[in-house]
């Protein structure tokens, strides 16, 4: 009988703790609100109506090195290219129709199932520290991510996607993803944030593949509308 009480009591205590480290987590509004802080605060990102960024790109395993550059368009245009010398990766979205340019230099339309994801996940704006895009989200823990102290996230987009985010406790900046593809799980790191204009931007993003790391270099930033040329979904794509 004491041992039951025994046992009973370590349940309780047990449960108790549980109980209070939860409390201690803070709400995903409260995690996005330090992290709109940290990257310069959600109405200078409110201006935002376009980007551009230029640096290189790393692929570690192949022991290639060439261009990269991004740009992004109100309200979810997008269009990123590396050049590698000997391979280029051209892909881009007009914010209906998503295209990727082959090595052949032919360009075919992504995937309805492609677009969409897109359409949501590229973001102008401060539309990116918004949680009501969510479907679901969470703060599941405290976890050591990178190397630094990260509250963990589970996040639902409303298309059913789903992905695993890390937010440094000690900053509220973001440091890394976990998403779910159809080719496994794909694992990115945001490091050596930098301002620009005021606003705080990861200067290195690695990318984890199978093979090995992809890194991203930035190393300029402009705020100023890219060309609406630059966007313009290449001739002979179907829309």
């Amino acid at each position: 009988m004491r041992f039951v009480r025994h046992v009973g009591m370590a349940a309780l205590l047990f449960n108790t703790m549980a109980a209070r480290a939860d409390a201690q987590l803070p709400t995903v509004q409260q995690v996005f609100d330090k992290f709109a802080t940290a990257v310069g605060g959600r109405e200078a990102w409110a201006q935002v109506q376009g980007r551009s960024e230029k640096g290189t790109a790393d692929i570690t395993f192949a022991g290639m090195t060439g261009s990269y550059e991004r740009h992004s368009g109100a309200p979810n245009k997008m269009r990123m290219i590396i050049d590698l010398g000997m391979a280029k990766v051209d892909q881009g979205f007009d914010g209906t129709v998503g295209w990727a340019v082959q090595p052949t230099g032919q360009a075919q339309r992504l995937s309805a199932e492609q677009e969409k994801s897109l359409g949501e996940s590229v973001q102008v704006g401060a539309a990116f520290l918004d949680v009501s895009r969510f479907a679901k989200a969470s703060v599941d823990a405290k976890e050591t991510f990178d190397g630094v102290e990260c509250y963990k996230l589970s996040i639902t987009s409303k298309l059913g996607e789903e992905r695993t985010e890390y937010f440094e406790v000690a900053t509220g900046l973001r440091r890394g993803a976990v998403t779910k593809t159809p080719m496994g799980e794909q694992r990115s790191m945001f490091r050596e944030y930098k301002a620009f204009e005021g606003k705080q931007i990861p200067t290195k993003i690695v990318q984890v593949t199978p093979q090995g790391d992809v890194i991203l270099t930035t190393a300029e930033v402009s705020f100023t509308p890219p060309d609406p040329s630059l966007f313009k979904a290449p001739d002979g794509i179907a829309k």
